[in-house]
Parts: structure tokens; sequence; C-alpha cells
């Protein structure tokens, strides 16, 4: 055989063996399972196994978790007393009237917006319902009752105590929406704006005076009641005086567009825990009240009632 010949037959020899080899490791390449690198496991191998847990890094604090909302300390952060809270009951129909009354602070006071913005935290909702109750009727019926939701503005402390440690000046502004929830010949409504100062004078820990008058006008039309002012006016005032933790006397006076169209209410409160060794947080309320208006329903006509009963907040 001449050397060329043989020289091109060991060159395809060769070529044929290097194809061979090639193919053999792709076909291993594709049967061999994938590789974690960084532990040298294979995971398409046991797909049920866990990557292993990442080493903790010292130097990087961990953040410590998310606490869960207290609804306690939610409750006592943002509700609070308003209106005075009780039941009371005497003899002439409609005979139980009560009063529920709260104010709800909208702002976390650890919230981004009151730290930047401290007087917003003054912005509020509130809701009262006052209720006559006809136990005499025969089925008992709620005679009257009115709906007050309001949205309010309060400025505590405006005086920031400078005038004297007995002095003390708060404002409230607010929106108030009244309706008794009835309709036709029955139904009675209004919306007003309002401004209340509420000057108090004396230790409030012990005898001290309140004086609260609220100025206010009528928003929207009165299609319900239009001479509703004519018995309600613009104004009223409340004046309290007493002990916070004894007996305190306060009243309510209301002046329509004549003298002899207005309302005076006297609520005398005495606290039990007083009697009972601090057992008991209510308070002991006898009620007076004589004019116009005592319900929404009939705010034209006049009446009297005496009541006593519980509150527990005045």
């Amino acid at each position: 055989m001449a050397p060329t010949n043989r020289n091109t037959i060991v060159t395809e020899r060769l070529n044929t063996l290097r194809l061979s080899l090639l193919m053999c490791s792709m076909i291993a390449s594709a049967n061999m399972p994938a590789q974690d690198f960084a532990s040298g496991d294979s995971l398409l191998a046991d797909p049920d196994k866990t990557p292993p847990a990442a080493i903790p890094n010292p130097a990087i604090p961990t953040p410590p978790p998310e606490a869960s909302p207290d609804p306690q300390q939610f409750f006592k952060d943002h509700f609070f007393g308003y209106e005075p809270f009780y039941f009371i009951a005497g003899p002439e129909s409609p005979n139980a009237r009560f009063q529920i009354s709260l104010r709800y602070q909208l702002l976390n006071n650890e919230g981004s917006l009151a730290h930047h913005v401290p007087p917003l935290k003054g912005l509020n909702l509130a809701y009262t319902q006052t209720s006559l109750w006809d136990w005499n009727a025969a089925s008992k019926p709620f005679f009257d009752s009115s709906y007050m939701p309001e949205l309010m503005f309060l400025w505590p402390r405006v005086d920031r105590g400078r005038w004297s440690p007995r002095v003390r000046l708060d404002l409230q502004t607010a929106f108030l929406h009244e309706s008794n929830g009835k309709s036709g010949l029955d139904s009675r409504s209004l919306n007003m704006l309002y401004l209340r100062p509420t000057l108090t004078l004396g230790n409030q820990d012990r005898f001290h005076l309140t004086l609260s008058p609220r100025l206010g006008c009528y928003v929207g039309g009165l299609v319900d009641n239009p001479d509703l002012p004519d018995y309600r006016g613009y104004a009223d005032l409340r004046a309290s005086a007493g002990w916070t933790r004894s007996i305190q006397l306060a009243a309510t006076a209301r002046l329509g567009d004549s003298f002899d169209r207005g309302s005076l209410q006297l609520d005398l409160t005495y606290p039990l825990s007083e009697l009972f060794s601090g057992s008991l947080s209510i308070f002991l309320h006898a009620q007076y009240f004589t004019g116009y208006g005592e319900s929404f329903l009939l705010y034209n006509q006049t009446s009297d009632a005496f009541r006593v009963g519980f509150s527990i907040y005045r």
C-alpha cells in the first residue's frame, strides 16, 4: 500500500474516534442531574429535598416580628366619652329616656401624620343618640329618637396653661346632622355648623365651674321643620359646677326667637363609688326638663319631666 493511502486511512479512523468520543460526552451530559453549585447536591435528582438554610450574618440585625394590634389598647387610644351617657325613667309618658354617646379619634397618636402635624389629632367623629321610651303604651314603643353623627375638630388647652393653673380654655368646632329617622309628616332633620368654647375655672381635681356656650348656624334647608329655629334658636349654654369625684350639677339652656320659647334641663349626678368603696363605676342621675323640644318630633310643644336613673359618663 502506498504511504499516501495509509495516512489517509489513519486520519479517517482518528476523526471517527473523535466523533464517537464527542457523542458519548454529549449523551453523558444530557443524563447528568443538574447540580447546586453552591453545595454540590443535586436538586433535580430529589425534588423533595430542601435547599440548605442560609447561614445568618451576625452583622445584619434580624428585625423583630411585627406585633399584632391589641384591641384593648386600640379602644383606649381612640374611643372616649362625649355627651352624658345615661338611662333614666319617671312616671309620666314617655317614661324612660336614655342617651348613648361616643367620640372616636381618627388618627393614631404614634402615626407619621400625627407626628408631623400634631394638631390633626384633634380630628374626631362622634355619635350621640337620645331616645324616649313610652312604657305606659300598650306595646311599649319608642316615642321618638334623635340620631346625631358629627365630624369635629378639637383644640384642647388653647390657653396652653399660660393664663393660670386654675383656668383652662378648650375649643370645638363641628358639623352636626340630626334626624329622628322617621318619614312623612313625622320626619325631622337639620344640619348645623357650630363653634363651642369651653372655659373651666378652678381645680379640675377639686371644685370647678365649667361654662360652655355653643353658637351655630343651620346649613341647607329645613324642609321638614322650617320653623325649628323659632324654638331651638341658634345658641345654647351649658354650665356645670361640682367636684370631679363627688356631686355635680349641670344645666343646659336654649332660647328660641323669644323668651317664652326655650328650654332648661338640669342634671344632678353623684358617683356611687363613694358609697360602695369604689366598687361601682356609675353615677346616680336625676334629671328635670321643662320647656320646648324635649323630643325632636314635638320640638314646637312644651313638656315637663322628672326622671331618675344611672349614668356611666357625665
